[in-house]
Protein backbone atom coordinates (compact mmCIF):
# COMPACT_ATOMS: atom_id res chain seq x y z
CA UNK A 1 0.00 0.00 0.00
CA UNK A 2 2.77 2.33 0.89
CA UNK A 3 4.00 2.45 -3.10
CA UNK A 4 0.64 3.41 -4.06
CA UNK A 5 0.58 6.18 -1.83
CA UNK A 6 4.01 7.32 -2.88
CA UNK A 7 2.66 7.17 -6.25
CA UNK A 8 -0.83 9.29 -5.61
CA UNK A 9 1.35 11.61 -3.26
CA UNK A 10 3.22 12.26 -6.95
CA UNK A 11 0.77 12.23 -9.43
CA UNK A 12 -1.19 15.29 -7.07
CA UNK A 13 1.55 17.14 -6.22
CA UNK A 14 2.76 17.23 -9.84
CA UNK A 15 -1.11 18.43 -10.77
CA UNK A 16 -1.22 20.99 -8.20
CA UNK A 17 2.41 22.22 -9.38
CA UNK A 18 1.26 22.17 -12.57
CA UNK A 19 -2.19 24.12 -11.90
CA UNK A 20 -0.49 26.71 -9.59
CA UNK A 21 2.57 27.70 -12.00
CA UNK A 22 -0.66 27.56 -15.01
CA UNK A 23 0.87 30.70 -16.64
CA UNK A 24 4.48 29.11 -16.63
CA UNK A 25 2.88 25.89 -17.46
CA UNK A 26 1.08 26.67 -20.35
CA UNK A 27 4.14 28.86 -21.69
CA UNK A 28 5.98 25.63 -21.45
CA UNK A 29 3.68 23.57 -23.56
CA UNK A 30 2.72 26.08 -26.21
CA UNK A 31 6.69 26.54 -27.08
CA UNK A 32 7.15 22.49 -26.11
CA UNK A 33 3.93 21.97 -28.71
CA UNK A 34 5.58 24.58 -31.70
CA UNK A 35 8.89 22.77 -31.27
CA UNK A 36 6.88 19.55 -31.56
CA UNK A 37 4.87 20.82 -34.25
CA UNK A 38 7.80 22.14 -36.24
CA UNK A 39 9.42 18.33 -35.46
CA UNK A 40 5.98 16.55 -37.13
CA UNK A 41 6.41 18.68 -40.36
CA UNK A 42 9.76 17.69 -40.59
CA UNK A 43 9.01 13.86 -39.99
CA UNK A 44 5.94 14.38 -42.67
CA UNK A 45 8.38 16.08 -45.10
CA UNK A 46 10.87 13.62 -44.56
CA UNK A 47 8.15 10.35 -45.25
CA UNK A 48 6.99 12.53 -48.52
CA UNK A 49 10.14 12.89 -49.77
CA UNK A 50 11.35 9.03 -49.39
CA UNK A 51 7.66 8.60 -50.75
CA UNK A 52 8.58 10.47 -53.96
CA UNK A 53 12.65 8.93 -53.97
CA UNK A 54 10.93 5.07 -53.62
CA UNK A 55 8.71 5.85 -56.45
CA UNK A 56 12.27 6.78 -58.55
CA UNK A 57 14.27 3.44 -56.52
CA UNK A 58 11.86 1.23 -57.68
CA UNK A 59 11.77 3.05 -61.79
CA UNK A 60 15.77 3.27 -61.72
CA UNK A 61 16.46 -0.47 -59.89
CA UNK A 62 14.90 -2.14 -62.92
CA UNK A 63 18.10 -2.27 -65.90
CA UNK A 64 16.81 -2.64 -69.44
CA UNK A 65 19.23 -4.92 -71.69
CA UNK A 66 18.70 -5.20 -75.29
CA UNK A 67 19.34 -8.03 -76.70
CA UNK A 68 20.83 -7.73 -80.47
CA UNK A 69 18.88 -9.52 -83.86
CA UNK A 70 19.96 -13.09 -84.35
CA UNK A 71 20.97 -14.25 -80.94
CA UNK A 72 20.13 -17.61 -79.99
CA UNK A 73 17.66 -18.31 -76.90
CA UNK A 74 19.96 -20.76 -75.59
CA UNK A 75 22.47 -17.90 -75.30
CA UNK A 76 19.73 -15.86 -73.89
CA UNK A 77 18.80 -18.37 -71.49
CA UNK A 78 22.48 -18.97 -70.51
CA UNK A 79 22.49 -15.54 -69.45
CA UNK A 80 19.41 -15.02 -67.67
CA UNK A 81 20.54 -18.13 -65.98
CA UNK A 82 23.95 -16.52 -64.97
CA UNK A 83 22.00 -13.16 -64.20
CA UNK A 84 19.81 -14.60 -61.84
CA UNK A 85 22.17 -16.72 -59.94
CA UNK A 86 23.36 -13.13 -58.61
CA UNK A 87 22.70 -12.50 -54.66
CA UNK A 88 22.14 -8.59 -55.59
CA UNK A 89 19.13 -9.70 -58.39
CA UNK A 90 15.97 -10.63 -57.61
CA UNK A 91 13.64 -10.69 -60.43
CA UNK A 92 14.67 -11.57 -64.26
CA UNK A 93 12.59 -11.91 -67.21
CA UNK A 94 13.19 -11.94 -70.96
CA UNK A 95 10.66 -10.35 -73.13
CA UNK A 96 10.63 -10.97 -76.99
CA UNK A 97 10.60 -8.29 -79.84
CA UNK A 98 6.65 -8.87 -80.24
CA UNK A 99 5.84 -7.99 -76.77
CA UNK A 100 8.06 -5.22 -76.95
CA UNK A 101 6.48 -3.94 -79.94
CA UNK A 102 2.74 -4.96 -78.08
CA UNK A 103 3.93 -3.02 -74.90
CA UNK A 104 4.88 0.03 -76.79
CA UNK A 105 1.55 0.05 -78.81
CA UNK A 106 -0.37 -0.21 -75.38
CA UNK A 107 0.54 3.07 -74.54
CA UNK A 108 -1.97 5.89 -76.92
CA UNK A 109 0.38 8.46 -77.79
CA UNK A 110 2.96 5.60 -79.40
CA UNK A 111 0.04 5.15 -81.82
CA UNK A 112 0.55 7.06 -84.43
CA UNK A 113 4.39 6.53 -84.21
CA UNK A 114 4.24 2.78 -84.56
CA UNK A 115 1.84 3.13 -87.68
CA UNK A 116 4.14 4.93 -89.19
CA UNK A 117 7.23 1.78 -89.09
CA UNK A 118 7.16 -0.73 -91.38
CA UNK A 119 8.15 -4.03 -89.16
CA UNK A 120 9.55 -4.79 -85.84
CA UNK A 121 12.77 -2.51 -85.38
CA UNK A 122 12.60 -3.17 -81.53
CA UNK A 123 14.87 -5.37 -80.08
CA UNK A 124 14.27 -7.87 -77.60
CA UNK A 125 14.85 -6.78 -73.71
CA UNK A 126 16.46 -8.68 -70.74
CA UNK A 127 14.83 -6.92 -67.71
CA UNK A 128 16.79 -7.18 -64.68
CA UNK A 129 15.12 -6.18 -61.35
CA UNK A 130 18.11 -5.47 -58.54
CA UNK A 131 18.02 -5.30 -55.00
CA UNK A 132 19.83 -2.31 -54.88
CA UNK A 133 20.45 0.42 -56.49
CA UNK A 134 24.37 0.11 -55.91
CA UNK A 135 24.33 -2.37 -57.72
CA UNK A 136 22.99 -1.23 -61.20
CA UNK A 137 26.44 -0.26 -62.71
CA UNK A 138 27.90 -3.69 -61.93
CA UNK A 139 24.86 -5.48 -63.90
CA UNK A 140 25.96 -2.86 -66.88
CA UNK A 141 28.82 -3.76 -66.98
CA UNK A 142 28.31 -7.65 -66.86
CA UNK A 143 25.66 -6.62 -70.17
CA UNK A 144 27.92 -4.44 -71.84
CA UNK A 145 30.60 -7.11 -72.02
CA UNK A 146 27.50 -10.30 -72.86
CA UNK A 147 27.59 -11.53 -76.64
CA UNK A 148 24.61 -11.39 -77.21
CA UNK A 149 23.83 -7.51 -76.51
CA UNK A 150 22.77 -5.11 -79.17
CA UNK A 151 25.86 -2.95 -79.32
CA UNK A 152 24.31 0.59 -80.63
CA UNK A 153 21.70 0.58 -77.21
CA UNK A 154 23.39 -2.01 -74.72
CA UNK A 155 21.27 -0.91 -71.88
CA UNK A 156 19.12 1.93 -70.54
CA UNK A 157 21.40 2.59 -67.80
CA UNK A 158 20.93 5.99 -66.21
CA UNK A 159 23.98 6.01 -63.82
CA UNK A 160 24.49 10.25 -62.94
CA UNK A 161 20.63 9.64 -62.16
CA UNK A 162 20.91 6.54 -59.75
CA UNK A 163 23.86 8.40 -58.23
CA UNK A 164 22.43 11.68 -57.61
CA UNK A 165 19.14 9.91 -56.21
CA UNK A 166 21.87 8.19 -53.50
CA UNK A 167 23.08 11.34 -52.69
CA UNK A 168 19.69 13.06 -52.38
CA UNK A 169 18.76 10.05 -49.96
CA UNK A 170 22.11 10.48 -47.75
CA UNK A 171 21.71 13.92 -47.68
CA UNK A 172 17.84 14.07 -46.50
CA UNK A 173 18.76 11.39 -43.61
CA UNK A 174 21.30 13.85 -42.11
CA UNK A 175 19.36 16.72 -42.94
CA UNK A 176 16.34 15.62 -40.96
CA UNK A 177 18.81 13.97 -38.29
CA UNK A 178 20.32 16.97 -38.06
CA UNK A 179 16.94 19.16 -37.54
CA UNK A 180 15.25 16.90 -35.14
CA UNK A 181 18.68 17.08 -32.87
CA UNK A 182 18.04 20.35 -32.58
CA UNK A 183 14.83 20.31 -31.79
CA UNK A 184 15.14 18.23 -29.01
CA UNK A 185 17.77 20.28 -27.59
CA UNK A 186 15.42 23.03 -27.56
CA UNK A 187 12.42 21.32 -26.50
CA UNK A 188 14.92 19.69 -23.44
CA UNK A 189 15.76 23.45 -22.50
CA UNK A 190 12.00 24.66 -22.25
CA UNK A 191 11.27 21.78 -19.86
CA UNK A 192 14.20 22.42 -17.85
CA UNK A 193 13.38 26.15 -17.68
CA UNK A 194 10.23 25.52 -16.59
CA UNK A 195 10.93 22.45 -13.92
CA UNK A 196 13.53 24.58 -12.93
CA UNK A 197 10.94 27.72 -12.19
CA UNK A 198 8.69 25.05 -10.52
CA UNK A 199 11.27 23.73 -8.12
CA UNK A 200 12.13 27.79 -6.93
CA UNK A 201 8.68 28.25 -5.96
CA UNK A 202 8.74 24.95 -3.94
CA UNK A 203 12.16 25.08 -2.64
CA UNK A 204 11.02 25.38 0.84
CA UNK A 205 8.68 23.18 0.75
CA UNK A 206 11.74 20.42 -0.55
CA UNK A 207 14.04 21.53 2.24
CA UNK A 208 11.88 20.53 4.98
CA UNK A 209 10.80 17.07 3.23
CA UNK A 210 14.54 16.59 2.86
CA UNK A 211 14.74 17.25 6.97
CA UNK A 212 12.13 14.77 7.41
CA UNK A 213 14.20 12.13 5.67
CA UNK A 214 12.31 12.32 2.24
CA UNK A 215 14.27 10.50 -0.09
CA UNK A 216 15.80 12.26 -3.40
CA UNK A 217 13.15 9.87 -5.69
CA UNK A 218 10.55 10.59 -3.46
CA UNK A 219 11.13 14.40 -4.12
CA UNK A 220 11.86 14.04 -7.42
CA UNK A 221 9.13 12.20 -8.82
CA UNK A 222 6.24 14.83 -8.53
CA UNK A 223 8.49 16.83 -11.12
CA UNK A 224 9.53 14.26 -13.12
CA UNK A 225 5.41 13.63 -13.60
CA UNK A 226 4.90 17.34 -14.11
CA UNK A 227 7.48 17.27 -16.63
CA UNK A 228 5.86 14.24 -18.56
CA UNK A 229 2.54 15.86 -18.20
CA UNK A 230 3.52 18.60 -19.97
CA UNK A 231 5.67 16.76 -22.93
CA UNK A 232 2.05 14.75 -23.40
CA UNK A 233 -0.06 17.99 -23.70
CA UNK A 234 2.40 19.98 -25.93
CA UNK A 235 3.01 16.76 -28.14
CA UNK A 236 -1.32 15.97 -28.13
CA UNK A 237 -1.41 19.43 -29.19
CA UNK A 238 1.14 19.10 -31.74
CA UNK A 239 -0.34 15.86 -33.20
CA UNK A 240 -3.64 17.60 -34.10
CA UNK A 241 -2.14 20.11 -36.01
CA UNK A 242 -0.38 18.08 -38.21
CA UNK A 243 -2.14 15.70 -38.74
CA UNK A 244 -5.11 18.17 -39.80
CA UNK A 245 -3.02 19.60 -42.25
CA UNK A 246 -1.61 16.31 -43.47
CA UNK A 247 -4.08 15.39 -45.91
CA UNK A 248 -5.13 18.83 -47.45
CA UNK A 249 -1.43 19.86 -47.59
CA UNK A 250 -0.83 16.20 -50.05
CA UNK A 251 -4.40 17.17 -51.71
CA UNK A 252 -3.32 20.58 -52.84
CA UNK A 253 0.43 19.39 -53.40
CA UNK A 254 -0.98 16.41 -55.75
CA UNK A 255 -3.39 18.52 -57.43
CA UNK A 256 -0.26 21.28 -58.37
CA UNK A 257 2.34 18.61 -59.18
CA UNK A 258 0.34 15.69 -60.56
CA UNK A 259 3.58 14.39 -61.81
CA UNK A 260 5.25 13.89 -58.60
CA UNK A 261 4.53 10.73 -56.89
CA UNK A 262 3.35 11.87 -53.32
CA UNK A 263 -0.06 10.31 -51.77
CA UNK A 264 -1.57 10.62 -48.44
CA UNK A 265 -0.51 7.68 -46.12
CA UNK A 266 -2.86 6.84 -43.27
CA UNK A 267 -1.17 4.50 -41.98
CA UNK A 268 1.87 7.19 -41.41
CA UNK A 269 -0.73 9.45 -39.20
CA UNK A 270 -0.76 6.74 -36.59
CA UNK A 271 2.89 6.44 -36.23
CA UNK A 272 3.54 9.62 -36.62
CA UNK A 273 1.11 10.33 -33.42
CA UNK A 274 2.99 7.41 -31.64
CA UNK A 275 6.31 9.34 -31.81
CA UNK A 276 5.25 12.67 -31.06
CA UNK A 277 3.64 12.05 -28.30
CA UNK A 278 6.35 9.22 -27.20
CA UNK A 279 8.67 11.72 -27.58
CA UNK A 280 7.06 14.95 -25.92
CA UNK A 281 6.73 12.48 -22.76
CA UNK A 282 10.56 11.45 -23.03
CA UNK A 283 11.70 15.03 -23.47
CA UNK A 284 9.84 16.61 -20.30
CA UNK A 285 11.04 13.58 -18.59
CA UNK A 286 14.80 14.68 -19.58
CA UNK A 287 14.18 17.55 -19.26
CA UNK A 288 12.75 17.24 -15.89
CA UNK A 289 15.35 14.98 -14.35
CA UNK A 290 17.83 17.22 -15.42
CA UNK A 291 16.16 20.78 -14.39
CA UNK A 292 15.30 19.27 -10.54
CA UNK A 293 18.77 17.32 -10.05
CA UNK A 294 20.56 20.70 -8.74
CA UNK A 295 17.95 21.24 -6.40
CA UNK A 296 17.04 17.92 -4.82
CA UNK A 297 19.77 16.97 -3.39
CA UNK A 298 20.01 20.32 -1.12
Amino acid sequence: MKPFRHLRYAFESAWQSFHRNASVSFAAVISIGLVLILAGISLLIGHALDQVLQGYRQKVSVITISVADGTTLPTVYEFEAQLRARPDVSSVSFLTKQQVMDQLASNPQNQQLIQQVQGNPVPAEIEVHVRSLSSISQINALARRWVGVDPTNPTDYQGPFINNVLRLSQWLTLGGLALLGILVLVSIVIVMNTIRTAVFHRRHEIEVMKLVGATEWFVRWPFLIEGVLTGLIAAALAVGVVTAGYQPFVERFHSQLFFVPLSYDPTFVTTLGIELLGGGALLGALGSFIGVRRYVRI
